[in-house]
């Protein structure tokens, strides 16, 4: 079956084919007839004019109906509810067609005011609600903004203002502050992207981070002031009863001048002044960990001074590995591991892995010793499990290797005997 393409085309072909057959078949009748041929056909013209005129009129309805078809389709698409391109049909298959435009109409006024309604109550909460948030356009401008999110950024309007004004850049998909916009606080965006009027808009909400940081903040201090607590304590408890008792014998006039029992006494008060001065000492160093001065060094340069220190050290190192540090900062991080990793026991001297994968440099540091004790409590500040030790040397560790650019991670062996030190550090570009 032959296609037609435009449905104009297939009516004149129609009309012409009906034509067509009417001449043949007047011009069979002509024939048939007795009168001659001038005759015939002055009989038979006024019938093929009508007919003629009949498929005209009949072409241009049908094309009429069309275009009135398209008219109320454009009108749906703009949103108009009304139906009179097509209100001369009132009956018949045009007429149930008209119903159905009307129905559809309505159908869109409702979702129309639904939407204006749902959109009309969510800017209202929006507006109510203590959480900055922020509707930019499809240009980068503000298209609303709510009463908290003015107070946060302490301005009075900020509609249809560039948002770089406002120190807000995207990275990729993300929104950001600029370092520059340091009145913003510290916020973390969330962005979520839809569709208005057939443009894209962006919904930014600020959530503040300066109340989990506070959290944060508390809690190290609380564990902090513990640790400090029980050292001070420790320290100070037998110091005072000491003297006290130092005092009340002295006043009893019980020592002489050579009493062991005072000399016993002096000597444990001197031991836990010591102590305490130790322990302010390691907190001295803690917050003095100085900037990185990085330089190239070598894989094998550090082992040659590691095996200096410990000559027993099971060191692994397949090939030679070049890259940009603070030799000092990496050499005292890795003699704290290291001597972790000797002094928690273990059959076997402990062992140091050298490993290259992804630009990324890793150094493993493993024991079989007695493991970690208390997980939580791995990087806590003066927190320690040993009865020699103030507790700060993997605490300053981590700082030294995050001074390097890399990172210190901490975990049992994968046979739950001993202990893993992994240290990541970033290797040198164009080596």
């Amino acid at each position: 079956m032959a296609r037609f393409h435009s449905f104009e085309r297939y009516l004149i072909i129609a009309g012409l084919a009906v034509f067509f057959v009417l001449v043949i078949m007047g011009s069979l009748l002509a024939y048939s007839w007795t009168f001659d041929w001038f005759t015939s056909v002055t009989l038979l013209m006024p019938f093929f004019i009508v007919v003629v005129w009949a498929l005209l009129r009949c072409y241009q309805r049908i094309v009429d109906l069309i275009e009135r078809i398209g008219l109320q389709l454009d009108g749906l698409q703009y949103q108009e509810a009304n139906s009179w391109h097509l209100a001369q049909y009132t009956s018949g298959r045009v007429a149930s067609l008209k119903a159905d435009f009307n129905q559809v109409a309505q159908t869109i006024v409702d979702k129309k005011r639904e939407h204006s309604q749902t959109e009309a109550f969510v800017f209202e909460f929006v507006t109510m609600l203590d959480l900055p948030i922020v509707i930019i356009d499809p240009y980068q401008h503000v298209y609303f903004a709510n009463q908290a999110c003015l107070k946060t950024l302490k301005l009075t309007q900020i509609e249809g203002v560039d948002v770089r004004t406002l120190g807000l850049y995207q990275d990729n998909t993300e929104w950001k502050f600029a370092e520059r916009a340091s009145k913003t606080g510290r916020y973390q965006i969330s962005n979520h992207s839809f569709w208005r009027a057939g443009r894209s808009y962006e919904l930014l909400a600020f959530f503040s981070i300066e109340e989990q940081l506070r959290v944060n903040e508390q809690q190290v201090w609380q564990r902090l002031i513990r640790v400090i607590n029980h050292e001070v304590r420790n320290s100070l408890t037998p110091i005072c009863s000491m003297s006290q008792s130092l005092l009340q014998m002295k006043a009893k006039g019980q020592l002489g001048e050579k009493d062991d029992l005072a000399c016993d006494m002096l000597q444990v008060i001197e031991k836990r002044a010591l102590n305490l001065l130790d322990f302010v000492a390691s907190y001295s160093a803690f917050s003095k960990v100085g900037t990185a001065q990085p330089k190239q060094v070598s894989s094998e340069l550090i082992n040659q001074r590691l095996k200096a220190i410990y000559p027993d050290l099971d060191i692994s190192c397949h090939a030679t590995v070049y890259f940009s540090v603070d030799i000092g900062q990496l050499e005292q991080a890795l003699i704290n591991l290291i001597k972790n990793a000797y002094e928690a026991g273990g059959q076997t001297v402990p062992q140091l892995k050298w490993s290259l994968s992804a630009n990324t440099i890793e150094v493993d540091i493993i024991d079989q010793g007695i493991g970690i004790q208390n997980p939580d409590n791995l990087f806590v500040p003066f927190y320690t499990t040993k009865q020699q030790g103030a507790g700060i040397g993997l605490v300053i560790s981590r700082e030294l290797i995050r001074n390097q650019g890399g990172h210190l991670v901490v975990a049992a062996n994968s046979d739950g005997l001993g202990t893993r030190v992994n240290v990541r550090l970033p290797q040198s570009r164009g080596l």
